[in-house]
């Protein structure tokens, strides 16, 4: 290749691995060289020169999350935009897996690590804080893992937003569909709303808390439907239900229209995250939209700042991007009357 650009070994090394300045025409034809003789540069062999294999993992915890395609795009694309490959994994909501997929990522000498946890803490990632190496956590932070940056979204404030609104609709009995209180998350989103339904002088009614699998599918769709069935049967039914996640919020739709039951007149709904249809569900729904491409975006900024200045590792820095009510029909009756 060097003979056939007509310059060094060194100037090809120079530009493959992007270690000095050569003039645009040089790597013009060194790269039309290496087209010709088909090399392809060896990340790991690279890395052990550059100490950077130009590749970031992302864990994730569901690819079925209606949010997930949005967070993995966004981060994505800084990502790319600076050069760098991308390694994903789906762990499917297990602990084992997670752990796993992080040793994985460690063990293909990846530079740094993007991580939406979905268990309470993880070991693993001791391995990239011994090496050096920045991790980020994405929506919500871990318990007892210290070294990590975290973007965090509002959840506390967004579901404290949705009860305010619903005491505010007339909302006497506030229902919630949650999911089990296993992350940061869904513990602040839980946080939020008994703090909605106490400082509105409402009483925490055990019956009007339903808490489902650790599932975004289908199963947390049946949770929704079931338990807003079993809701709507008892005695004292609710006036409103808030379904933190989409799945279960469509469950509860469904099973609101099989009632028959009018919608917000009967039973506000308020649901979580802004997709394309809920605005064109009928009813269209109410939601707590977090700023999912956001989040993303700013993940895999921190990280990129992180390895560029890897000498000066920092304090890990914390940050909350807020969440935002959106109002639509679903649970729009109005102000309520004094």
């Amino acid at each position: 290749m060097a003979s056939e650009a007509g310059v060094s070994v060194a100037t090809v090394s120079a530009v493959i691995n992007q270690t000095r300045y050569v003039s645009a025409e040089t790597a013009r034809r060194v790269n039309e060289a290496v087209k010709r003789s088909g090399y392809r540069p060896n990340r790991l062999a690279r890395g052990l020169s550059t100490r950077q294999t130009k590749t970031i993992g992302i864990v994730m915890p569901t690819i079925l999350s209606p949010i997930a395609p949005l967070l993995l795009k966004s981060a994505a694309e800084v990502l790319h935009e600076h050069g760098f490959a991308v390694l994903f994994s789906n762990t499917e909501m297990q602990t084992t897996w997670e752990e796993q997929a992080i040793e994985l990522m460690f063990d293909s000498q990846v530079d740094g690590l993007l991580v939406v946890p979905a268990s309470k803490s993880l070991e693993s990632l001791k391995l990239f804080a011994d090496a050096g190496k920045p991790v980020v956590l994405l929506l919500h932070g871990l318990e007892g893992v210290s070294g990590c940056d975290v973007i965090r979204s509002g959840n506390f404030k967004g579901s404290l937003d949705a009860v305010n609104h619903l005491v505010g609709q007339g909302a006497q009995r506030i229902a919630v569909l949650a999911l089990p209180l296993v992350s940061e998350s869904e513990k602040d989103r839980m946080d939020g709303f008994r703090t909605g339904i106490l400082a509105a002088g409402r009483t925490l009614d055990p019956e009007l808390i339903r808490i489902g699998a650790p599932s975004e599918s289908g199963a947390s769709e049946q949770h929704g439907y079931q338990e807003t069935l079993k809701l709507m049967n008892l005695k004292n039914p609710p006036d409103a239900i808030f379904a933190m996640n989409q799945y279960m919020a469509i469950g509860a739709l469904s099973a609101l229209k099989e009632l028959d039951l009018s919608i917000p007149s009967d039973v506000a709904l308020v649901g979580y995250d802004d997709l394309v249809w809920t605005r064109h569900l009928e009813p269209p729904m109410s939601v707590v939209a977090q700023q999912v491409e956001l989040i993303g975006r700013m993940g895999a900024t921190r990280l990129i700042h992180r390895l560029a200045n890897n000498d000066q590792p920092g304090t890990p820095e914390s940050v909350t991007v807020d969440t935002r009510l959106i109002i639509r029909a679903s649970s729009d009756r109005g102000p309520a009357a004094d």
